[in-house]
């Protein structure tokens, strides 16, 4: 088990007893302890959480420990090795590492610690690095004009609900010209337009502000969404296609994420009071004319 912290006393206390040693040329220099890796950060994912870390720049290295605790300073126990990339020209590379044993809804902390080729080890790493692996899954909703039964999706439930169902977080529609919107379930659930991403991961934290005065926003592909639910669950849904059925689009397929645990740092706000809604946050529930 290991404590998060960086001790100079031990340092220096490691240097003494090292001493110094004699030979023919005089003295030599003790082994240095290798570097602190840098850079460490993660990404969530489903029962799994991807940690990565810069390599130090340094020959002398054997292989790095991934440690994971339950607590941000205290209970580091090392889960795996990954072995150092041969570097003569001091290049940055970026190691990884899967923790596939993380389980979905519970918090982790994690450290990297380098290990050079006469066994010494480095202090952990210092950056705070904490993950909460959540369930994720693509969805297709449909109009409500078009299949009502399937234009709405409980998110704790990873299922499809009709658009009137008091289940129904999210729920799919579209205008008179046929622009896609995206509404809030009801009037005690958030929603906003992050904007187009390049993947799904872009988005791993819910903004503070900026959240749809309307309760709807229009669908773009490429975009991510980012969902706070009446019960203080946060979400994210990416449109990946506009999928074309008899007449024409009749459903989005979307990329989504759902942090089982409430009020979770991660894809949540720093607020904790959600904003007031008008009276026409909501749109009525039924089917619109298409032309």
């Amino acid at each position: 088990m290991k404590i998060k912290f960086v001790s100079l006393f031990l340092v220096l206390l490691a240097l003494s007893i090292a001493g110094c040693d004699d030979d023919d040329n005089g003295l030599v220099a003790p082994d240095p302890m290798p570097a602190t890796p840098q850079g460490v950060y993660s990404i969530t994912g489903d029962d799994v959480v991807w940690v990565f870390w810069n390599g130090i720049y340094d020959n002398d290295v054997d292989y790095y420990v991934v440690y994971r605790s339950l607590d941000a300073l205290t209970g580091y126990q090392d889960i795996a090795t990954v072995n150092a990339e041969s570097n003569p020209n001091l290049d940055l590379l970026i190691y990884q590492y899967a923790d596939e044993t993380a389980n979905n809804g519970t918090t982790y902390w994690y450290a990297v610690t380098a290990v050079d080729h006469a066994g010494q080890e480095s202090e952990l790493s210092a950056e705070n690095v904490f993950d909460t692996p959540r369930p994720e899954g693509q969805v297709s909703l449909f109009f409500n004009d078009d299949t009502p039964s399937l234009a709405g999706f409980n998110l704790a439930a990873h299922a499809n609900v009709p658009d009137t169902s008091a289940a129904a977080d999210v729920w799919m529609d579209r205008d008179l010209d046929g622009v896609p919107y995206l509404n809030a379930g009801n009037i005690d659930t958030d929603i906003q337009d992050m904007g187009f991403t390049y993947s799904f991961d872009d988005i791993s934290w819910s903004p503070d502000m900026g959240w749809s005065e309307l309760g709807y926003v229009e669908i773009i592909l490429g975009h991510t969404y980012v969902i706070w639910t009446a019960d203080n669950h946060f979400a994210k849904m990416r449109a990946l296609s506009f999928n074309t059925g008899v007449g024409g689009l009749n459903s989005v397929t979307f990329e989504w994420a759902y942090q089982t645990d409430p009020g979770n740092l991660e894809l949540a706000p720093v607020v904790d009071l959600k904003p007031e809604h008008g009276e026409d946050y909501l749109k009525p529930r039924q089917a619109l004319p298409i032309k």
